[in-house]
């Protein structure tokens, strides 16, 4: 029985191994044989494939394997994906981000070393291959969609378009984690809930241009499975303790922008990852940030337990 166990995992693992992702010459020249559009298929019908038939594996005697068993099986079915993320400082590190976007780390703030990074961690201990990291220090999801030059815009078609690998490959996951800044910057929080249509041009409050984002994903990345992320707590200085609960000017806290992520997100089919769950508490927001906002090495552990959790919950 041990041995038909490990022969379904095996062939769950050959499988992963041969579909395509960005950056690797192996699979590259595979699909040079078989031809683009075949790619293209293999990338969508992978995703597609994830389903209990995949995963839910059950032994011929009908007894369900452990979750050890079916957390391995998930595991080889990420290897070899691969990975976009649009992100602001917190997932950014010098040499990993497109040109145009701003550097935080390791800069500013305590993670100095790339291995320290949430995705990079991620990356490692899954075998999944960096597309794209489409972060940049201070940026919104709001601001003016139709600008192409600026990286300060999350909804933004020059933002978007940069999550495309090299020689306009697609990823095949791509995870927003955005909404701090608009947070921080008092971006009103706005009253879509995904279900109403945003039209290009200056997008004035977070709702619609998180909308909007989701939005401009699914047309121009059909085939790459989108995850949103909501965000870890963030505080302030206190009197009597080091951190509270920040509130912006509106009287908005990151669990207010949150919950309209996961709103949005519901109404748009796209899964949610719980970052606001995940071991970062106000409490100890002095362990797991520098300044109650950006991670330190064990807040970056945290959101990588996160991820990966929300990657094989699908997968």
């Amino acid at each position: 029985m041990r041995n038909r166990w490990i022969s379904v995992l095996l062939c769950v693992g050959i499988f992963a191994a041969g579909l395509v992702g960005c950056g690797s010459t192996d699979k590259e020249d595979k699909s040079v044989v078989a031809g683009e559009d075949a790619q293209e298929e293999e990338s969508g019908s992978k995703l597609a494939a994830a389903d209990d038939e995949d995963v839910g594996i059950v032994r011929d005697s009908g007894e369900e394997v452990t979750e050890e068993e079916e957390a391995l099986a998930q595991s080889i079915r990420l290897e070899g994906m691969s990975l976009s993320i649009l992100g602001d400082s917190i997932s950014t590190f010098d040499g990993w981000i497109p040109g145009e976007c701003t550097v935080f780390y390791p800069r500013d703030g305590e993670v100095t070393d790339v291995s320290e990074t949430w995705w990079m961690q991620l990356l490692e201990e899954t075998g999944m291959e960096l597309c794209s990291n489409n972060s940049s220090a201070g940026s919104t999801c709001t601001g003016d969609s139709l600008c192409a030059e600026e990286p300060s815009y999350g909804c933004s078609g020059g933002r978007i378009s940069l999550l495309m690998g090299q020689q306009g490959k697609m990823p095949d996951i791509i995870v927003v984690y955005m909404g701090i800044n608009d947070l921080l910057k008092g971006v009103p929080l706005g009253e879509n809930d995904g279900t109403q249509l945003v039209e290009e041009g200056v997008v004035d409050n977070f709702s619609d241009a998180y909308s909007l984002i989701l939005d401009k994903l699914a047309s121009d990345y059909p085939i790459s499975q989108v995850y949103c992320c909501s965000l870890t707590p963030v505080g302030e200085w206190g009197t009597d303790q080091p951190f509270v609960v920040f509130k912006n000017h509106r009287g908005f806290t990151a669990a207010d922008y949150s919950e309209r992520i996961r709103i949005i997100a519901e109404n748009k089919g796209v899964p949610v990852i719980d970052l606001d769950d995940c071991g970062i508490m106000i409490d100890n927001l002095q362990e797991m940030t520098s300044d109650g906002v950006h991670l330190t090495p064990a807040g970056m552990a945290c959101v990588k337990e996160a991820v990966l959790y929300g990657l094989q919950g699908v997968y």
